[in-house]
């Protein structure tokens, strides 16, 4: 997830198994019908199909740079959870390996409908037909763009069926058609799956009028509360120094608000607000929400005064509301003369007011944006908001600094000055209020960071799941500097703080191994298959409190360079004051997420026999410097055991063969195919290669893409991939009797060659021999 990307607000953060739940239980609430629910279902839309977030520059639309062992290691567990239940895809603006996604035969053939077994209709993002001319430059009419989309990749619908000045999608596909660029089974297919989701839907009978009753339900109060508590679940105390928060002290407290986000309700719903870039304004476009001054206003022990301090570019602002005289009349003709010296008068004007006050909340932020306009070149804030906020912190009031924006803009100058910060993002309409209700203590805050949060412009340290080799230098004066360390962030992924405190204790596992084996290994056996983890937490504190319980991996030691950690596991539980209870968790190396995509192939899951890990606890926890973790953060190590003979090649040739139904028409066992397979290895995965592999994966992706309408079709799987392609060709010397044996053969192979042609084997079942076969070269997959 790039921290500068113009999107980042619409994901769900950069950790995949946080994106795969968070995704499936969306994917379920939208579609799920329920009693009492609107009849007429919805289909949700899983978005943006591929690697968009990873834009090369962090500009929106440019070309993603991933490399495929990381689009698959980090980028397709996500994608792997949801496509089970959800209905519809949208693919996306960005091109992945150089070649854009709406008319990429890789990533919508090959990977989402075949390797992920994606059924359902597939959906541009707006426009991106004709952007492969204008934009991707990959051809030189619309009309071409449609005809090549559709001949490359799956698509089935556009999301902009005609545009005006354009060949419309319809007629660029009628042209197609005419000259035979397009087949009709073509356009079946797509046809095929779009009527099929309008029947899930139930849309075949469905009769839909304006005057529906169930229209009122759209918004209503029930709905409001639900987004006002998950906005108050969602904000993440990241700064509390000293406790400063909650301000419920028994006497009135002298509050002052400020900044460019403390009066405004877009500011703080951002981008596809009402429409596209948001709203311009707020009298014009929100029939309800609170903002942070409106909201501290309401509270009844709080004396609250209100001034703008700085417009939401840095630049001076002025105070209007509704004629109220905010400032007061002294600081106003200070500012006028000019007796506050060369700062911005309304900064000035912001400090005389809160001099006296006991608390101060500084609401800074981002303006409003969407995709592509919302491109920046710099995480940083402007710089009137920085001065903004230094200056109130040389006043005697305690300083609260809310930060309202879609991404996450850098901060460290202002929370080095400040005591308490809340990250809020953006909330909606309601943020307001959950702002107040948490820095009153009504609500003890519970959110926790979706991200690493960056202190630098350089992205060093994120995500948190970087290689281990990814470090920076420290030191002082001239370079070089030759003390290598992790690179400082300013919060790390999960954190966050609780007016209580939450204690661990009793870690444990079911077991110092985890096993596998693979189907038609020797030995298989359900001994330690699954590893059971449980922990122990108690809420120490006074008040009632929500923690969100991690569970993270650290391997010792990889083939390829581990990360730091990976979640492997989360569960948010609620505690009374004293109250504990176990959390348990497992893993099992059946489970594809819990693997890594290994060093000799960059698109398959493998299994390291004997690699070693540590589970660990809590959001920060860091095992690999057990002097920063205490013993019940970290286990003892896990021992993967795969046994001897295992082979990550055999274990995927195996499993092609069986889920293409290619095995069964062969009668090859598992047993029978590991035992072949293993004979070819001859124990060696990197000599044998994962060429064969990738060999019957192909022609098994061609035989499902046909349909595979009779395991007649196997012969091709077998023989495609059989003696075609030899590593080695052996050399002879022309021996009289190699000559007439050879000669003897070859008149044999044209005889059989002959009878087949004439259709001798047509029925022929007997099981052939199958040969596992060493290969040196890649084999494209279509």
């Amino acid at each position: 997830l790039e921290p500068k990307w113009s999107r980042v607000y619409e994901t769900f953060g950069e950790d995949p198994k946080v994106v795969s739940e968070m995704g499936h239980h969306m994917i379920a609430g939208i579609q799920d019908v329920q009693e009492g629910s609107v009849p007429s279902r919805a289909a949700a839309c899983a978005k943006h199909f591929v690697g968009y977030s990873k834009p090369i520059d962090g500009h929106d639309r440019s070309p993603s740079w991933i490399p495929t062992r990381h689009l698959y290691q980090y980028f397709i567990p996500p994608w792997r959870r949801v496509l089970k239940d959800v209905l519809t895809v949208m693919e996306s603006y960005t091109e992945y390996d150089g070649v854009p996604n709406v008319a990429n035969r890789y990533s919508l053939n090959y990977l989402l409908r075949y390797r992920l077994g994606f059924t359902g209709m597939l959906v541009t993002d707006y426009s991106e037909i004709l952007n492969l001319r204008s934009w991707h430059h990959v051809v030189n009419t619309d009309e071409e763009a449609t005809i090549h989309s559709l001949q490359e990749g799956s698509v089935d619908m556009s999301m902009i069926p005609l545009e005006p000045g354009t060949t419309g999608f319809r007629a660029a596909i009628e042209a197609g058609i005419k000259s035979n660029a397009l087949t009709m089974e073509r356009l079946d297919e797509s046809v095929r799956r779009i009527l099929t989701l309008k029947e899930t839907l139930g849309m075949m009978d469905e009769t839909l009028a304006m005057d529906d009753e169930n229209i009122d339900r759209v918004g209503s109060v029930q709905d409001r509360e639900e987004a006002l508590e998950m906005a108050r679940q969602s904000i993440i105390l990241a700064e509390n120094k000293e406790d400063i928060l909650p301000m419920n002290s028994q006497s009135k407290l002298k509050v002052h608000v400020t900044g460019p986000t403390a009066n405004s309700l877009k500011y703080q719903s951002g981008g596809w607000t009402w429409q596209w870039q948001g709203p311009q304004t707020d009298e014009d476009w929100f029939t309800y929400g609170t903002t942070v001054l409106n909201a501290a206003k309401n509270q009844s022990s709080w004396d609250v005064s209100y001034s703008c301090g700085i417009d939401i570019l840095g630049a001076e602002c002025t105070d209007d509301l509704d004629g109220e005289d905010s400032g007061g009349i002294i600081s106003k003709f200070e500012n006028w003369i000019g007796s506050r010296g060369d700062e911005t008068p309304s900064i000035l004007q912001s400090a005389s007011m809160a001099s006296d006050a006991d608390y101060v909340i500084i609401c800074v932020g981002e303006e409003n944006y969407a995709e592509k306009p919302g491109d920046i070149r710099s995480l940083d804030l402007p710089q009137g908001q920085i001065e903004l906020v230094k200056t109130l912190s040389e006043t005697n009031a305690k300083t609260v600094l809310v930060y309202f924006g879609g991404r996450p803009r850098l901060l460290r100058e202002m929370v080095d000055v400040v005591d308490a910060v809340l990250v809020g993002f953006l909330p909606g309409p309601d943020a307001g209020q959950a702002i107040v209700d948490i820095l009153s203590g009504k609500i003890n805050p519970s959110g926790r960071m979706p991200l690493t949060y960056p202190t630098f412009q350089d992205g060093g340290g994120i995500p948190y799941y970087h290689s281990l080799s990814d470090q920076c230098t420290s030191g002082n004066g001239l370079l070089p500097h030759w003390r290598y360390e992790p690179c400082e962030v300013q919060w790390h992924f999960g954190h966050g703080h609780s007016y209580t405190q939450f204690e661990y204790s009793d870690l444990k596992l079911s077991s110092d191994k985890l096993i596998y084996r693979a189907d038609g290994q020797s030995g298989k056996s359900s001994d330690a298959e699954t590893l059971d983890v449980s922990v122990r937490v108690k809420n120490v504190g006074n008040r009632d409190g929500a923690e969100t319980v991690m569970f993270f991996t650290f391997d010792e030691s990889r083939y390829t360079t581990p990360e730091v950690k990976r979640l492997r596991s989360f569960e948010k539980i609620h505690l009374e004051p004293g109250e504990e209870k176990i959390v348990s968790t497992s893993f099992s190396l059946y489970d594809p997420d819990f693997l890594s995509v290994g060093p000799h192939d960059d698109s398959h899951y493998v299994i390291q026999n004997g690699l070693r890990f540590v589970v660990g606890v809590g959001d920060e926890v860091n095992c690999r410097d057990l002097d920063q973790s205490s013993p019940v953060d970290c286990s003892e190590y896990v021992t993967i055991d795969a046994g001897d003979d295992y082979s990550s090649v055999c274990d995927a040739a195996c499993r092609v063969w069986s889920e293409s139904g290619c095995a069964e028409a062969y009668e090859l066992s598992p047993s029978l195919c590991w035992e072949m397979c293993k004979s070819a290895d001859q124990g060696n995965s990197v000599e044998w290669d994962w060429n064969y592999v990738h060999c019957i994966e192909s022609v098994a992706y061609r035989l499902s893409k046909d349909g595979l309408k009779s395991i007649d079709e196997c012969w091709k799987m077998q023989t495609a991939c059989r003696n075609v392609f030899q590593s080695e060709v052996p050399v002879y010397s022309l021996d009289p009797a190699a000559v007439v044996l050879a000669t003897i053969s070859g008149l044999l192979c044209s005889l059989l060659v002959y009878v087949a042609i004439r259709g001798g084997f047509q029925n022929m079942r007997r099981r052939p021999s199958i040969q596992f076969t060493s290969l040196n070269f890649d084999t494209s997959i279509d």
